[in-house]
């Protein structure tokens, strides 16, 4: 059975909406549960799709890309204050959109590039790392983490592209 797209779309877009009021938090654990549900239905779905491509293939990389991201942010727990658990919420949605583009078209721009290997070295390390996945309330990382930090910075760089002279 294929994907319920625009099910799943507006499931995203009410939590990523900023022209509406956060949701309540009842309405939000709610929400959370049901963006969880979609990641975990596209999960297969993409990357089955996306191993059907050619192996070096940008828009293979790309969807693998985003299926690791999208379970990377499943294995996160939200913190216990409003402002954290609407922070997790938001980030599974923008997981659901990038596995809808993926699962609809292959018409997402993951990070390309420099900015692509440096995230994928973050991505690898961060879901092995205890001290990576400790937060505390607010879904503030609270382990400390010298090989997480340096490769956040590195990625940080690569977005930025190189200094001017």
């Amino acid at each position: 059975m294929p994907l319920d797209l625009e099910t799943t779309r507006a499931c995203a877009a009410r939590v990523l909406a900023t022209d509406t009021e956060a949701p309540h938090p009842e309405e939000l654990e709610t929400l959370t549960l049901q963006l969880r549900g979609h990641i975990v239905v596209a999960i297969p779905e993409v990357e089955t799709a996306a191993l059907a491509l050619p192996e070096d293939g940008v828009p293979r990389v790309c969807a693998l890309f985003c299926v690791g991201e999208a379970r990377l942010r499943l294995s996160a727990e939200p913190g216990r204050h409003l402002s954290a658990r609407i922070a997790h919420a938001q980030r599974l949605a923008r997981s659901v959109r990038a596995l809808c583009d993926h699962y609809e078209d292959g018409f997402h721009q993951c990070p390309s590039g420099p900015e692509r290997a440096a995230y994928l070295r973050m991505l690898q390390h961060y879901p092995a790392c205890s001290a990576c996945r400790t937060v505390d309330d607010n879904g503030e990382v609270t382990g400390v983490c010298a090989t997480g930090d340096r490769l956040y910075e590195q990625y940080r760089q690569a977005r930025r592209g190189p200094a001017a002279p």
